[in-house]
């Protein structure tokens, strides 16, 4: 009795160890970046500091393709988060995306990445060239 306890036991152990290093691995694949830059401010007087990381050319991982993705506060700061960030704060930079393009955005209801058709509007449409995320 006691050896089917603890092998029961060791068996869930190792399930929990796998289950945790498979989400660490898909958190990490869900984006991508050229280069980052951090940076740490401490304000006079004051006991807290503020810390950002700015993030060029981040794309984000749709089905099994990298894509850019639409400037906005949900995909902002999505992206901050699966970063190990807060947020996105000020400071981010925008390119025009092509018309007649895909590009991904943030479906907070589904909690994924999703392509989002641009149409043709003959039009920009705001695209993240680096985005600066902070705590």
């Amino acid at each position: 009795m006691k050896n089917l306890y603890f092998s029961g036991l060791i068996a869930a152990l190792l399930s929990c160890g796998v289950s945790a290093n498979a989400n660490e691995i898909d958190v990490e694949a869900n984006t991508s970046f050229t280069r980052s830059t951090t940076s740490v401010e401490q304000v006079a007087g004051s006991a807290t500091s503020l810390s950002t990381a700015t993030y060029l050319n981040p794309v984000v991982r749709v089905n099994d393709s990298y894509r850019n993705f639409f400037v906005g506060s949900l995909s902002g700061n999505q992206f901050c988060k699966e970063q190990g960030h807060k947020e996105e704060v000020t400071g981010s930079s925008v390119k025009c995306g092509e018309d007649e393009s895909s590009y991904a955005e943030y479906d907070w209801y589904d909690s994924a990445w999703v392509s989002k058709s641009t149409g043709s509007k003959n039009q920009c449409y705001p695209l993240y060239a680096s985005i600066k995320c902070g705590n």
